[in-house]
Protein backbone atom coordinates (compact mmCIF):
# COMPACT_ATOMS: atom_id res chain seq x y z
CA UNK A 1 0.00 0.00 0.00
CA UNK A 2 1.32 3.25 -0.96
CA UNK A 3 0.14 7.13 -0.03
CA UNK A 4 -1.48 8.70 -3.17
CA UNK A 5 -2.57 11.81 -2.29
CA UNK A 6 -4.46 14.60 0.07
CA UNK A 7 -8.00 16.22 0.14
CA UNK A 8 -8.33 19.17 2.66
CA UNK A 9 -12.30 20.26 3.28
CA UNK A 10 -13.02 23.39 4.61
CA UNK A 11 -16.26 23.70 6.36
CA UNK A 12 -17.77 26.84 6.52
CA UNK A 13 -17.42 29.09 9.88
CA UNK A 14 -20.04 28.98 12.38
CA UNK A 15 -20.92 31.22 15.48
CA UNK A 16 -19.58 29.64 18.40
CA UNK A 17 -21.82 30.07 21.58
CA UNK A 18 -19.92 28.46 24.09
CA UNK A 19 -16.79 30.93 24.60
CA UNK A 20 -18.31 33.36 26.59
CA UNK A 21 -15.20 35.43 27.85
CA UNK A 22 -14.09 38.16 25.26
CA UNK A 23 -10.48 38.22 26.28
CA UNK A 24 -9.92 34.61 25.59
CA UNK A 25 -11.71 34.44 21.83
CA UNK A 26 -9.44 35.29 18.94
CA UNK A 27 -12.89 34.57 16.82
CA UNK A 28 -16.45 34.30 17.41
CA UNK A 29 -16.37 31.83 14.74
CA UNK A 30 -15.45 28.72 14.89
CA UNK A 31 -14.19 26.60 11.58
CA UNK A 32 -13.37 22.92 11.21
CA UNK A 33 -12.12 20.73 8.67
CA UNK A 34 -11.33 17.27 7.23
CA UNK A 35 -7.86 15.93 5.77
CA UNK A 36 -8.48 12.91 4.20
CA UNK A 37 -5.35 10.92 3.23
CA UNK A 38 -5.31 8.79 0.44
CA UNK A 39 -4.23 5.36 -0.78
CA UNK A 40 -3.69 3.37 -3.44
CA UNK A 41 -5.71 0.59 -1.74
CA UNK A 42 -8.37 2.90 -2.01
CA UNK A 43 -8.16 3.15 2.33
CA UNK A 44 -8.31 6.83 3.32
CA UNK A 45 -7.01 8.01 6.60
CA UNK A 46 -9.64 10.83 7.80
CA UNK A 47 -8.84 13.42 10.48
CA UNK A 48 -10.90 16.20 12.06
CA UNK A 49 -9.22 19.09 13.18
CA UNK A 50 -9.57 23.43 12.91
CA UNK A 51 -9.66 24.46 9.43
CA UNK A 52 -6.01 26.45 9.87
CA UNK A 53 -4.73 23.20 10.50
CA UNK A 54 -5.96 21.08 7.56
CA UNK A 55 -5.05 24.19 5.39
CA UNK A 56 -1.55 24.16 6.59
CA UNK A 57 -1.18 20.61 6.18
CA UNK A 58 -2.21 20.77 2.40
CA UNK A 59 0.19 23.68 2.04
CA UNK A 60 3.09 22.09 3.19
CA UNK A 61 2.39 18.53 2.19
CA UNK A 62 2.17 20.23 -1.48
CA UNK A 63 5.80 21.54 -0.46
CA UNK A 64 7.30 17.81 0.39
CA UNK A 65 4.93 15.46 -1.66
CA UNK A 66 8.07 13.87 -3.60
CA UNK A 67 8.75 12.77 -0.55
CA UNK A 68 5.31 11.62 1.10
CA UNK A 69 3.54 10.17 -2.25
CA UNK A 70 4.41 6.61 -2.67
CA UNK A 71 5.87 5.79 1.03
CA UNK A 72 3.86 2.90 2.76
CA UNK A 73 1.74 4.57 5.22
CA UNK A 74 3.01 2.11 7.99
CA UNK A 75 6.49 3.90 8.20
CA UNK A 76 5.22 6.26 10.35
CA UNK A 77 8.65 6.84 11.41
CA UNK A 78 10.14 7.29 8.86
CA UNK A 79 7.97 10.33 7.21
CA UNK A 80 8.03 11.71 10.36
CA UNK A 81 11.90 12.08 10.17
CA UNK A 82 11.81 13.83 7.26
CA UNK A 83 8.97 16.15 7.55
CA UNK A 84 10.23 17.03 11.35
CA UNK A 85 13.94 17.67 10.34
CA UNK A 86 13.88 18.47 6.75
CA UNK A 87 11.00 20.01 5.91
CA UNK A 88 10.13 21.97 9.84
CA UNK A 89 6.80 20.37 10.00
CA UNK A 90 5.35 21.83 13.18
CA UNK A 91 3.94 19.43 15.81
CA UNK A 92 0.14 20.17 15.30
CA UNK A 93 0.57 19.42 11.73
CA UNK A 94 2.59 16.22 12.15
CA UNK A 95 0.10 15.16 14.78
CA UNK A 96 -2.75 15.53 11.93
CA UNK A 97 -0.60 13.47 9.74
CA UNK A 98 -0.29 10.64 12.24
CA UNK A 99 -3.73 10.38 13.53
CA UNK A 100 -4.68 9.53 9.35
CA UNK A 101 -1.80 7.38 9.10
CA UNK A 102 -3.38 5.47 12.23
CA UNK A 103 -6.40 5.64 10.64
CA UNK A 104 -5.07 3.81 7.61
CA UNK A 105 -3.48 1.20 9.73
CA UNK A 106 -6.40 0.47 12.06
CA UNK A 107 -8.82 0.23 8.67
CA UNK A 108 -6.49 -2.08 7.06
CA UNK A 109 -6.42 -4.70 9.72
CA UNK A 110 -10.34 -3.84 10.39
CA UNK A 111 -9.09 -3.20 13.95
CA UNK A 112 -9.47 0.37 16.10
CA UNK A 113 -6.40 1.76 16.86
CA UNK A 114 -6.45 0.78 20.43
CA UNK A 115 -6.51 -3.06 19.89
CA UNK A 116 -3.35 -2.40 17.58
CA UNK A 117 -1.64 -0.46 20.28
CA UNK A 118 -2.19 -3.26 22.54
CA UNK A 119 -5.61 -2.55 24.89
CA UNK A 120 -4.91 -2.23 28.11
CA UNK A 121 -8.81 -1.35 28.75
CA UNK A 122 -12.36 -1.65 27.35
CA UNK A 123 -13.57 1.67 28.57
CA UNK A 124 -12.62 4.60 30.50
CA UNK A 125 -13.76 7.57 33.04
CA UNK A 126 -14.68 10.34 31.25
CA UNK A 127 -14.34 14.29 32.83
CA UNK A 128 -16.32 16.77 31.81
CA UNK A 129 -14.52 20.11 30.58
CA UNK A 130 -15.86 22.83 30.95
CA UNK A 131 -15.62 25.70 28.15
CA UNK A 132 -15.32 29.34 29.41
CA UNK A 133 -17.67 30.73 31.47
CA UNK A 134 -18.20 34.24 32.21
CA UNK A 135 -20.21 33.67 35.92
CA UNK A 136 -19.92 31.65 38.84
CA UNK A 137 -23.48 30.58 37.94
CA UNK A 138 -23.09 29.23 35.00
CA UNK A 139 -20.60 26.98 36.31
CA UNK A 140 -21.84 25.74 38.75
CA UNK A 141 -24.98 25.05 36.35
CA UNK A 142 -22.97 23.46 34.05
CA UNK A 143 -20.79 20.99 36.40
CA UNK A 144 -24.45 19.88 38.24
CA UNK A 145 -25.94 19.19 34.39
CA UNK A 146 -22.60 17.26 33.69
CA UNK A 147 -22.93 15.31 37.07
CA UNK A 148 -26.13 14.32 36.66
CA UNK A 149 -25.51 13.31 33.60
CA UNK A 150 -23.05 10.19 34.82
CA UNK A 151 -20.04 12.32 34.95
CA UNK A 152 -18.12 11.45 38.02
CA UNK A 153 -15.26 14.40 37.40
CA UNK A 154 -14.95 17.84 35.63
CA UNK A 155 -12.36 20.49 34.78
CA UNK A 156 -13.05 23.60 35.31
CA UNK A 157 -11.47 25.94 32.69
CA UNK A 158 -11.58 29.44 35.16
CA UNK A 159 -10.84 33.25 34.82
CA UNK A 160 -7.38 33.19 34.75
CA UNK A 161 -6.86 36.00 37.51
CA UNK A 162 -6.12 34.23 41.01
CA UNK A 163 -8.69 35.63 43.35
CA UNK A 164 -11.88 35.01 40.93
CA UNK A 165 -10.75 31.57 40.59
CA UNK A 166 -10.14 30.81 43.81
CA UNK A 167 -13.84 31.92 44.95
CA UNK A 168 -14.78 30.23 41.73
CA UNK A 169 -13.50 26.94 43.38
CA UNK A 170 -14.85 27.29 46.54
CA UNK A 171 -18.33 27.31 44.84
CA UNK A 172 -18.53 24.66 42.76
CA UNK A 173 -16.71 22.69 45.60
CA UNK A 174 -19.59 23.60 47.33
CA UNK A 175 -22.45 23.07 45.02
CA UNK A 176 -20.94 19.68 44.14
CA UNK A 177 -20.52 18.12 47.83
CA UNK A 178 -16.66 16.68 48.71
CA UNK A 179 -16.78 13.59 46.87
CA UNK A 180 -16.68 14.51 43.60
CA UNK A 181 -13.77 14.92 41.77
CA UNK A 182 -12.43 18.14 40.15
CA UNK A 183 -9.75 19.48 38.20
CA UNK A 184 -8.55 23.08 37.38
CA UNK A 185 -6.92 24.13 34.08
CA UNK A 186 -5.47 27.56 34.29
CA UNK A 187 -6.01 27.86 30.49
CA UNK A 188 -3.85 30.83 29.36
CA UNK A 189 -0.44 30.21 27.52
CA UNK A 190 2.60 30.47 28.82
CA UNK A 191 0.61 30.86 32.44
CA UNK A 192 -1.55 33.46 34.05
CA UNK A 193 -0.28 33.13 37.56
CA UNK A 194 3.08 34.63 39.13
CA UNK A 195 4.81 32.22 40.87
CA UNK A 196 3.04 33.91 44.42
CA UNK A 197 -0.15 33.62 43.08
CA UNK A 198 0.22 29.75 41.40
CA UNK A 199 1.11 28.99 45.38
CA UNK A 200 -1.83 30.87 46.54
CA UNK A 201 -3.76 28.84 44.31
CA UNK A 202 -2.36 25.49 44.76
CA UNK A 203 -2.81 26.12 48.86
CA UNK A 204 -7.01 26.57 48.27
CA UNK A 205 -6.94 23.51 45.72
CA UNK A 206 -5.28 21.20 48.48
CA UNK A 207 -8.02 22.77 50.79
CA UNK A 208 -10.64 21.69 48.35
CA UNK A 209 -9.38 18.25 47.67
CA UNK A 210 -9.21 19.17 43.97
CA UNK A 211 -7.60 16.24 42.02
CA UNK A 212 -5.02 18.01 39.71
CA UNK A 213 -3.70 21.46 38.70
CA UNK A 214 -2.88 22.36 35.38
CA UNK A 215 -0.26 24.50 33.46
CA UNK A 216 0.21 26.93 36.99
CA UNK A 217 3.25 28.45 35.58
CA UNK A 218 5.13 28.89 32.41
CA UNK A 219 7.24 26.02 30.78
CA UNK A 220 9.80 27.83 31.11
CA UNK A 221 9.61 28.20 34.64
CA UNK A 222 10.77 24.99 35.82
CA UNK A 223 12.07 26.51 39.39
CA UNK A 224 8.56 28.14 39.65
CA UNK A 225 6.87 24.42 38.66
CA UNK A 226 8.89 22.66 41.03
CA UNK A 227 8.14 24.52 43.79
CA UNK A 228 4.30 24.36 43.23
CA UNK A 229 4.59 20.44 42.78
CA UNK A 230 6.54 19.88 45.69
CA UNK A 231 4.45 22.61 47.95
CA UNK A 232 1.07 21.16 46.51
CA UNK A 233 0.16 18.52 49.09
CA UNK A 234 -3.35 17.21 48.27
CA UNK A 235 -3.65 18.29 44.92
CA UNK A 236 -1.82 17.43 41.64
CA UNK A 237 0.48 19.39 39.21
CA UNK A 238 -0.29 18.41 35.96
CA UNK A 239 2.49 19.79 32.76
CA UNK A 240 2.23 20.22 30.24
CA UNK A 241 -0.03 20.77 27.15
CA UNK A 242 2.12 23.19 25.09
CA UNK A 243 4.78 21.25 24.00
CA UNK A 244 6.70 21.31 20.89
CA UNK A 245 8.71 18.20 21.45
CA UNK A 246 9.20 15.02 23.63
CA UNK A 247 12.98 16.14 24.69
CA UNK A 248 10.98 19.40 25.91
CA UNK A 249 9.76 17.13 29.04
CA UNK A 250 13.41 15.74 30.06
CA UNK A 251 14.35 18.76 32.21
CA UNK A 252 10.73 19.36 33.84
CA UNK A 253 10.86 15.82 35.15
CA UNK A 254 14.51 15.94 36.22
CA UNK A 255 13.77 18.95 38.19
CA UNK A 256 9.99 17.11 39.44
CA UNK A 257 8.04 20.27 37.80
CA UNK A 258 5.28 17.85 37.55
CA UNK A 259 2.90 15.07 39.63
CA UNK A 260 1.05 14.26 36.11
CA UNK A 261 2.51 13.96 32.35
CA UNK A 262 0.29 15.62 29.54
CA UNK A 263 -0.20 14.24 26.44
CA UNK A 264 -0.74 17.24 24.02
CA UNK A 265 -3.31 16.81 21.57
CA UNK A 266 -0.74 18.40 18.94
CA UNK A 267 1.78 15.19 19.31
CA UNK A 268 -0.39 12.46 17.48
CA UNK A 269 -0.87 8.84 18.62
CA UNK A 270 2.96 7.56 17.82
CA UNK A 271 4.16 9.91 20.05
CA UNK A 272 1.70 10.27 23.00
CA UNK A 273 2.66 6.69 23.41
CA UNK A 274 6.13 7.36 23.60
CA UNK A 275 5.08 9.78 26.55
CA UNK A 276 3.11 7.00 27.96
CA UNK A 277 6.24 4.86 28.47
CA UNK A 278 8.22 7.96 29.58
CA UNK A 279 5.73 8.35 32.54
CA UNK A 280 5.25 4.82 32.96
CA UNK A 281 9.11 4.66 33.56
CA UNK A 282 8.78 7.32 35.78
CA UNK A 283 5.89 6.02 38.21
CA UNK A 284 3.39 8.85 36.88
CA UNK A 285 0.49 9.20 35.50
CA UNK A 286 -0.04 10.59 32.26
CA UNK A 287 -3.51 11.69 31.10
CA UNK A 288 -3.61 12.81 27.10
CA UNK A 289 -5.25 15.84 26.40
CA UNK A 290 -8.14 16.20 23.90
CA UNK A 291 -10.30 19.49 24.31
CA UNK A 292 -11.62 19.82 20.75
CA UNK A 293 -13.26 16.79 19.98
CA UNK A 294 -12.39 13.36 19.12
CA UNK A 295 -11.46 9.94 19.50
CA UNK A 296 -7.42 9.69 19.04
CA UNK A 297 -6.71 10.41 22.80
CA UNK A 298 -9.06 7.92 23.80
CA UNK A 299 -7.54 5.23 22.02
CA UNK A 300 -4.72 6.07 23.48
CA UNK A 301 -6.21 6.08 27.37
CA UNK A 302 -7.67 2.65 26.28
CA UNK A 303 -3.64 1.50 25.77
CA UNK A 304 -2.34 2.91 28.77
CA UNK A 305 -2.02 1.61 31.97
CA UNK A 306 -1.03 4.70 33.41
CA UNK A 307 -3.72 7.14 31.87
CA UNK A 308 -7.04 7.33 34.25
CA UNK A 309 -9.60 9.88 32.11
CA UNK A 310 -10.40 10.85 28.78
CA UNK A 311 -11.04 14.40 28.11
CA UNK A 312 -14.88 15.30 26.80
CA UNK A 313 -15.42 19.27 26.40
CA UNK A 314 -18.85 20.31 27.90
CA UNK A 315 -21.05 20.98 26.64
CA UNK A 316 -21.07 17.11 24.52
CA UNK A 317 -20.89 17.75 21.04
CA UNK A 318 -19.84 21.66 21.46
CA UNK A 319 -16.87 21.72 19.20
CA UNK A 320 -18.49 19.55 16.39
CA UNK A 321 -21.62 17.73 15.98
CA UNK A 322 -23.84 20.81 17.76
CA UNK A 323 -21.99 23.13 15.11
CA UNK A 324 -21.86 20.67 11.90
CA UNK A 325 -25.43 18.81 12.64
CA UNK A 326 -25.25 15.63 10.57
CA UNK A 327 -21.73 15.79 9.40
CA UNK A 328 -20.18 13.98 13.13
CA UNK A 329 -21.08 10.49 13.30
CA UNK A 330 -20.65 8.18 16.31
CA UNK A 331 -20.47 10.70 18.95
CA UNK A 332 -18.53 9.63 22.43
CA UNK A 333 -20.87 9.95 25.04
CA UNK A 334 -20.83 8.77 28.93
CA UNK A 335 -23.10 6.02 30.51
CA UNK A 336 -24.58 5.94 33.50
CA UNK A 337 -21.51 5.48 35.55
CA UNK A 338 -19.37 7.95 33.97
CA UNK A 339 -16.91 5.65 31.90
CA UNK A 340 -17.03 5.97 27.95
CA UNK A 341 -16.37 3.30 25.88
CA UNK A 342 -13.63 1.91 22.76
CA UNK A 343 -15.18 2.64 19.92
CA UNK A 344 -15.77 -0.39 17.89
CA UNK A 345 -15.42 0.82 14.06
CA UNK A 346 -11.98 0.21 12.51
CA UNK A 347 -9.12 2.90 13.20
CA UNK A 348 -10.13 6.22 14.65
CA UNK A 349 -13.63 4.96 14.96
CA UNK A 350 -15.77 7.86 14.26
CA UNK A 351 -17.12 8.28 11.02
CA UNK A 352 -17.55 11.60 8.77
CA UNK A 353 -20.63 12.17 6.82
CA UNK A 354 -19.22 12.86 3.37
CA UNK A 355 -22.02 14.08 2.03
CA UNK A 356 -23.04 16.20 4.98
CA UNK A 357 -19.60 17.66 4.89
CA UNK A 358 -19.43 18.50 0.78
CA UNK A 359 -22.57 20.79 1.70
CA UNK A 360 -20.74 22.84 4.44
CA UNK A 361 -17.52 22.60 2.58
CA UNK A 362 -16.48 26.19 1.35
CA UNK A 363 -12.88 25.50 0.65
CA UNK A 364 -11.44 22.00 -1.31
CA UNK A 365 -7.81 21.46 -1.75
CA UNK A 366 -6.72 18.10 -3.32
CA UNK A 367 -2.60 17.38 -3.85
Amino acid sequence: MKLTGLTVQVFEPRVNHHQEVPEYITTPMRQNGIAIIHTDAGIDGIVSSQASTVRELARLWQQAKEHIHGQDPFDRAKLAKVLRYRFYWPQRVMGVLDYGLWDIAGKAFNQPIYKLLGAAKEKILAYGSTIHHSSDERFVNTVLEVKAKGFTAVKLHPYCAAKDDIRLCYAVRKAVGDDFTLMIDTLIYPAPYTRQEALMVGRVLDELNFWWYEDPLPNTDLDGLAEVTRECKVVQVRAADRVERIEEYIPMLRMHCMDIMAAPSSFGITDAMKLVAMAEANHMKLEPHDFGGGTASLHIGLASNVSDYYEQAVPEGCFDEEIYPGVYEDPIRVDAEGYVHAPTKPGLGFGINLKEADKVTVERIKI
